[in-house]
């Protein structure tokens, strides 16, 4: 039944070939750390892994488009993709080297390497990539550090180009959580705002007064005025309850995993109770769906399937201990985020979530052009 499956994958993957410079090197080993290794790559065969990514994102978007319309493709992540990168320009100052003949043991090479000039400057909008989605998730704006913040120029690109925005924020007490969902809420973006520090997002608030509560159909993202992330079922013992809790809330929009356990999918039926508020109007409800991670607790995981084997399962998850950094643009691991993704907009969920798309940072981390 599953390999059946693979062939009823979205057409954008099954047409986006892997290149040949993105093939990888021989298989890595079990303790292979990337962030404290680096791979000895030629500087030819260095692939630019932010354009890898983007095609991933905008093959997802293009065919949402294309399908359903009203279907919405949200980042969580992915922010650095919106311009065109120093890292990107550096690459290809690699390239023009290497293609005119230096070595990286070559005195000559930083010469040749120097680039005054470049086509596409580095801060310059990827449109493709931008008009691609629909919205971003923003985390920790308010509560989290300086670093967390999102910087001004994609501030304005995402108002230049009328993306949607929602937040999540992790705050330390409950006086600093009110305080950003107000603020947020002066701005009219709506926040998923929580005192989890390990933001788990496994609990329905047992707050009795809902912020902004809304009697209204909810249809649009312009109309949201609160929301709930919940990717994290353990708190729940079947799946039957988890929908009926999910379904007694009011919530404008829910963002939520749509497999119970991780393994265990919704149906269209539950997916369209849950799109019901309890007081009986309509909300949107998204799914997240990973594009960049495995996990060992997911349909597709086949037995035997470990880090390195296949080749495309590339590094441990730092932070998933069930995860598994993919080479994301191979096109076996394209047919299984098509197949989940197509599954998504069959059930009838009124958008998406794509979580991962900062992992391509990894695979810059470990390879020579600095």
């Amino acid at each position: 039944m599953v390999k059946r499956a693979y062939f009823c994958v979205l057409w954008c993957f099954l047409t986006l070939a892997a290149p040949a410079a993105a093939q990888v090197p021989a298989q890595i080993p079990d303790d292979f750390d990337p962030l404290e290794e680096r791979l000895k790559i030629e500087g030819a065969y260095i692939p630019n892994y932010r354009e890898m990514m983007r095609d991933v994102v905008v093959a997802l978007g293009q065919y949402a488009r294309a399908t359903r319309p009203e279907f919405k493709v949200f980042l969580d992540g992915g922010l650095e993709l919106m311009t065109r990168g120093e890292w990107e320009n550096d690459l290809d100052d690699l390239h023009r080297a290497e293609m005119a003949g230096a070595k990286t043991d070559d005195e000559r090479f930083l010469l040749k390497l120097f680039s005054p000039e470049h086509p596409v400057a580095a801060g310059t909008p990827v449109r493709r990539y931008i008009s691609a989605v629909d919205g971003v998730l923003l985390t920790n704006g308010v509560c989290g550090k300086a670093k967390d913040k999102t910087p001004a120029r994609v501030e304005k690109i995402i108002a230049d180009y009328g993306l949607s925005v929602i937040a999540a924020e992790h705050c330390a007490s409950e006086k600093e959580r009110a305080a950003a969902v107000a603020a947020l809420a002066k701005k009219k973006i709506p926040v998923h705002a929580d005192t989890d520090k390990t933001a788990a997002f496994d609990r329905i608030p047992a707050r009795t007064a809902l912020f902004l509560e809304n009697p209204d159909n909810v249809d649009s993202t312009a109309k949201v005025r609160n929301m709930l992330i919940m990717t994290n079922t353990r708190r729940f013992s079947d799946k039957d309850l988890w929908v009926k809790a999910l379904g007694a809330t009011n919530y404008d929009l829910l963002v939520i995993e749509p497999f119970f356990k991780w393994n265990i999918p919704l149906t269209k039926d539950e997916v369209k109770e849950i799109r019901s508020k309890k007081l009986g109007a309509r909300r949107l409800v998204f799914a997240v769906l990973n594009i960049a991670v495995a996990e060992d607790t997911r349909l597709y995981w086949e037995q035997g399937w470990k880090t390195g084997d296949p080749a495309w399962l590339r590094f441990p998850s730092k932070t998933n201990p069930a995860g598994v950094i993919v080479d994301y643009w191979n096109p076996a691991w394209k047919r299984i985020v098509g197949i989940y993704f197509k599954s998504i907009m069959e059930l009838g969920f009124d958008g998406v979530v794509l979580q991962g798309v900062d992992e391509h940072k990894t695979f810059e981390r470990i390879i020579p052009i600095d």
